[in-house]
């Protein structure tokens, strides 16, 4: 199976190591990811300025992968939000469709929605499986706990994005089980982090971020699993911004949830560019390391309790 991988903006400049482990860990699966250099931003910054202009680089991403007769593979939210609510469009206007094929003409392109969109946790859970993951590792965790905060876009609205339950969501979840890390229920994890306000409000933005962290810290997090990449950088960078060097306050580090799920796989950290994380320690990688096991550890212990 191959993909025609959108990383979308920020992540091939500023989180690389979000791109290089879900390729790792994508292929070991049997799944490749080629790159397009063709593809544009997805419209996304353009969203409540003009709806036409935020659709059409949408449009045209979605006619390129269209002529290379490939389905479109995203990790980043906005861009997956933003792609899907272009198909979303197309498929009710057909005069819109018409004047933006005609731009696309220009380019040899055509857009006709035979294109599919997919965030790469669907194809995880339901093109490999949880069980075919599981059965793939040869590490899991123990005494591990996270929290998961999954980003507004991908949740939300579900009748465009067509991802997840937007308030009971369980593929994250499940796929998050497999490596055998507790995902701690805490109050922030379906809410914003604060990024949509950065450079608008940032007094707002940064309360909001604050809130994750200390929220997430209470519930007994050691890491933050952030799926959208806004949420990384909010993390990973503002975080560290607001409260570096800040008497009594404690960097909750990020952890991808390809990073952890690879190192499961038997993928090296390096591989998986744990260490690009900003707020991730040298210590942190070693205790993260120390923390993995053989996922059979889970049953003996089943076995041990039942005969207690």
């Amino acid at each position: 199976m191959k993909y025609a991988f959108f990383q979308g903006c920020n992540i091939p400049i500023r989180i690389q190591q979000y791109a290089t482990s879900t390729t790792a860990v994508l292929a070991k699966f049997g799944i490749e990811l080629e790159v397009v250099p063709t593809f544009n931003c997805c419209g996304y910054p353009a969203r409540n300025v003009d709806e036409k202009a935020y659709i059409l680089p949408s449009v045209r991403n979605l006619a390129i992968a269209e002529k290379r007769g490939q389905d479109i593979l995203v990790i980043c939210n906005c861009c997956f939000a933003s792609l899907q609510k272009a198909k979303n469009v197309m498929s009710k206007n057909a005069q819109l469709m018409e004047e933006l094929n005609s731009i696309l003409a220009k380019e040899d392109l055509h857009y006709s929605g035979k294109a599919e969109v997919k965030h790469y946790l669907t194809v995880l859970y339901q093109e490999v499986g949880t069980e075919k993951i599981k059965a793939q590792r040869v590490n899991a965790f123990t005494d591990l706990n996270i929290a998961v905060i999954q980003g507004c876009h991908v949740l939300r609205p579900r009748e465009i994005t067509h991802f997840d339950d937007s308030f009971v969501p369980r593929i994250t979840e499940e796929l998050i089980g497999t490596t055998g890390v507790k995902s701690l229920d805490w109050q922030g994890k379906l809410e914003c982090c604060g990024a949509a306000l950065a450079g608008i409000n940032n007094d707002l933005s940064h309360r909001l971020l604050r809130e994750k962290i200390t929220g997430a810290q209470a519930a007994g997090a050691e890491y933050i699993t952030p799926i959208c990449s806004y949420c990384h950088l909010q993390f990973d960078t503002t975080q560290q911004n607001i409260r570096n060097g800040a008497a009594g306050e404690k960097l909750l580090p990020v952890l991808l949830f390809p990073q952890l799920l690879g190192l499961c796989l038997g993928i090296d950290e390096k591989a998986l560019g744990i260490a690009s994380n900003s707020t991730i320690a040298t210590e942190d990688i070693n205790r993260i390391k120390s923390l993995l096991g053989p996922p059979t550890e889970e049953k003996k212990k089943k076995k041990a309790k039942v005969a207690a």
